[in-house]
């Protein structure tokens, strides 16, 4: 794979999905707990972002927040005082904001951002929110997104990012959207550097014509040791959750 943006990690090392949530130790996915651990192992790792009613962005991955506190309503209507009153899994977690995760990772370990757009079109103030974050950030930070136009504006906003374009089942679009997107048709103007997939629907003819040297395919989610052997088989790296991969644990 060519390095490109100087992002080689992504298909060396697996990146940990929403860190390493462990509900009975207390980390559950996408806080600060789960992010602390998985630092301290030295473990890259993706996390969510989505933008609260008053344009702060926050670390949550479903539109909604009763998943995962039980409680509140769609991030989008929540300000941030409402979703900072919440709290993860039952534990003393809160959800936290994206400026929290990129202080606890002072980029020491590698992360990818993925950029949660719930609606088509809009305004730019979540790529926006989040380029400003990342803009001075050290390098090994790179964000994608299952919205090509995101895909799209975050390369305009990031030019010296990697910058890729995520996809899968897309059950919650329609069906005309979700043909297009697994297509992914837009990666012909957008031209992300890397795609990712899900692993359930690998090998898959449009996943394997966008991959390239030069563009690698990063496959959504190991959950196994089995599944980290055959996402090794049909990709270029790969996300994890629910065990550690061998790498790690050597």
């Amino acid at each position: 794979m060519t390095d490109h943006h100087g992002a080689g990690w992504l298909t060396s090392k697996p990146i940990a999905h929403r860190g390493m949530p462990d509900d009975a130790a207390g980390r559950p996915e996408n806080s600060l707990a789960a992010f602390r651990h998985t630092t301290s192992l030295g473990v890259p790792f993706e996390f969510d972002v989505q933008l609260t009613a008053d344009g702060q962005p926050v670390v949550l991955h479903d539109i909604d927040t009763r998943r995962a506190t039980g409680a509140g309503g769609p991030v989008a209507e929540l300000t941030l005082a409402d979703v900072r009153a919440l709290r993860l899994s039952g534990t003393d977690e809160r959800i936290p904001t994206m400026d929290e995760v990129l202080e606890v990772v002072d980029g020491t370990v590698p992360v990818v951002v993925d950029v949660r757009r719930w609606k088509v079109g809009g305004s730019a103030e979540l790529e926006t929110a989040v380029a400003d974050r990342l803009r001075g950030y050290g390098p090994d930070a790179v964000v994608q997104s299952f919205d090509p136009l995101a895909v799209r504006r975050l390369r305009s906003r990031l030019p010296d990012r990697a910058v890729g374009q995520a996809s899968g089942s897309l059950r919650s679009a329609g069906a005309v959207a979700r043909l297009l997107g697994q297509m992914m048709v837009t990666n012909a103007l957008t031209r992300p550097d890397f795609v990712t997939f899900e692993l359930a629907l690998l090998p898959n003819p449009y996943a394997t014509f966008w991959r390239t040297a030069a563009r690698p395919l990063i496959a959504y989610t190991a959950y196994s040791d089995d599944d980290e052997a055959r996402a090794r088989t049909v990709a270029d790296g790969f996300f994890f959750n629910g065990y550690l991969p061998k790498v790690y644990r050597d």
